[in-house]
């Protein structure tokens, strides 16, 4: 029997409609997918920035209170009387207890928690029963200037403002004011912000809002802290000029009810799923034959542009308005894969070129600055030194005044070669402008920098350059300092620079065609006190 066309076409179109719906189904599922990670990141985010505002408006508050705690420290230490005292009982040898009653009757209403009073011979003058605050003024601040800092002391972390007193410019001690950060401190800012503070102390919980986790491990998952399995998204606070012995405050927002929200947000987007795959069953069924293909077709090409692809499309011949449509969609395809294919030409070239010099086919100065810290980060994984060979060609101008700017160019060629010639392959080579190069390697020692550079120099000695019917002869001095790791990175790099081009003018002035080597590392020598060593 043979099989009813009609019916072949009705299973046909039915199971291309289902297979359209199924598709239309996964892109909603998708999307809701997409839309549910969505909001989920967006919550975070904006729990995040939350947490970042609240933790900014700490900051500012703390460095209101610093500067508050200062003017009182500047008030004490600027009266006149007090100083007038201060130099009676430091100058004259008076009694401290006239300068301690007059800081009572003058400055007894200051909202502080601790003060103290301290000659420059270290001798506490005023608050004698607070070792502990004028051991850490000593150290903090043992100076004459005036700082603020914090500190753990024997009633807990404390702000300390330290003001210098003076009488007749002449320093005769200092004044200090404190305030505790105590847990009733914490309370009270916690009823402002509505989050948890924590006090750590070699990653352990030494003091909190949050009682249940004070003595338990400070420890930190993706920026979260969790007690008792409950996570905490923190922020540590700035706390000005303290030391690895201070404890460090931390300020947190409990993720309890961001989970909620998101477990809300999930179910809505389940019974929109449904709803959406119930609707797409319902519009499937009025989907035509003819829209359906040039659809899909549509769909595919789409997502891959979305993507990030140019897919090549064939034109159709033309019988409907989605052909016309999907030729003009291969036309944009065309038109956009041309031009990103002239923008990668063009990107490829301005990246050669931003970095290379256009003559000798160098390196320039554009990524001197990018490529030193990493020469000095392998020089330290590799216990080596890093090195700067500067090198100048000799009467370079008198070249180009004999025989003209061709020939010069050509010696400056010729120079290059030289040079990559020579070179090992993990030197880096720079042309740092006219005449003058540069050359950064890692070396064992000063003497195997020292050899390599002897070695250009003799090779530019011994290879005169031909231009027309002539040889160019030229030499070449040249500049060596070294750099060891170091935590500035950039200052060491310009004095090693700078050693190096010392070394160059020595080399110049002891007539030329020679090597002058630095004795010192760039980051450790004495200004003003380089030495010098002829090769």
């Amino acid at each position: 029997m043979n099989p009813d066309p009609d019916n072949m076409f009705f299973f046909g179109y039915r199971a291309r409609l289902v297979l359209c719906c199924m598709i239309l189904i996964l892109f909603l599922s998708g999307t809701l997918l997409y839309s549910y990670r969505y909001f989920h990141n967006v919550i975070l985010h904006e729990t995040d920035s939350h947490v970042l505002r609240l933790k900014q408006i700490l900051d500012a508050h703390l460095a209101s209170d610093r500067s508050e705690l200062q003017r009182y420290a500047t008030i004490v230490a600027g009266d006149l009387r007090l100083r007038e005292y201060m130099f009676v009982v430091t100058g004259i040898g008076g009694d401290s207890q006239a300068l301690s009653s007059l800081y009572e009757r003058q400055f007894g209403w200051l909202p502080i928690d601790r003060k103290i009073i301290l000659a420059n011979d270290g001798r506490v003058l005023i608050g004698r029963k607070y070792k502990d605050l004028a051991s850490a003024i000593q150290k903090q601040s043992p100076g004459k200037q005036s700082r603020i800092f914090y500190f753990e002391g024997k009633t807990g972390l404390e702000v300390v403002a330290v003001a210098a007193i003076k009488y007749r410019e002449e320093v005769m001690g200092k004044v200090a004011v404190t305030q505790l950060l105590d847990q009733d401190w914490l309370n009270a800012n916690k009823v402002i912000t509505g989050g948890q503070y924590f006090l750590e102390m070699n990653r352990t919980i030494t003091s909190s809002t949050l009682k249940e986790s004070d003595g338990k491990p400070f420890r930190l998952e993706n920026g979260r802290l969790n007690i008792n399995k409950i996570p905490y998204l923190v922020q540590q606070i700035d706390l000005y000029g303290n030391d690895k012995n201070t404890p460090r405050l931390w300020f947190g927002i409990s993720e309890a009810k961001l989970d909620s929200r998101l477990e809300q947000h999930q179910r809505t987007i389940l019974v929109i799923s449904v709803a959406g795959i119930i609707g797409i069953m319902l519009v499937g069924m009025v989907i035509i034959r003819n829209f359906s293909r040039p659809l899909m077709k549509l769909m595919s090409i789409t997502r891959k542009v979305a993507g990030g692809e140019l897919p090549h499309m064939e034109k159709s011949r033309v019988t409907n308005e989605f052909d016309v449509l999907s030729n003009k969609f291969a036309e944009m395809l065309e038109a956009l894969r041309n031009k990103q294919d002239e923008i990668d030409t063009t990107h490829a070239q301005l990246e050669i070129s931003a970095i290379t010099d256009t003559l000798t086919g160098l390196y320039n100065r554009r990524c001197l600055n990018e490529i030193f810290p990493k020469l000095l980060a392998e020089a330290e994984r590799e216990n080596r030194k890093v090195f700067a060979i500067v090198l100048d060609l000799d009467y370079f101008k008198k070249v180009n005044d004999t025989f003209g700017h061709i020939a010069g160019d050509k010696c400056l060629v010729h120079f290059s070669d030289i040079l990559k010639n020579e070179s090992r392959t993990n030197d880096y080579l720079f042309r740092l402008g006219g005449e003058e190069f540069l050359i950064i390697m890692i070396a064992e020692g000063i003497e195997s920098a020292t050899d390599f550079a002897e070695k250009l120099r003799s090779a530019t000695d011994s290879n005169p350059v031909h231009f027309d019917d002539c040889l160019i002869h030229f030499t070449v001095s040249g500049g060596i300092s070294y750099a060891e790791p170091a935590a500035q990175t950039d200052l060491v790099f310009k004095k090693m620079l700078s050693y190096a081009d010392i070394a160059l003018y020595e080399a110049k002035g002891a007539g030329r065609n020679r090597i002058v080597t630095s004795t010192g590392p760039a980051n450790n020598a004495d200004k003003g006190e380089v030495l010098y060593l002829e090769s």
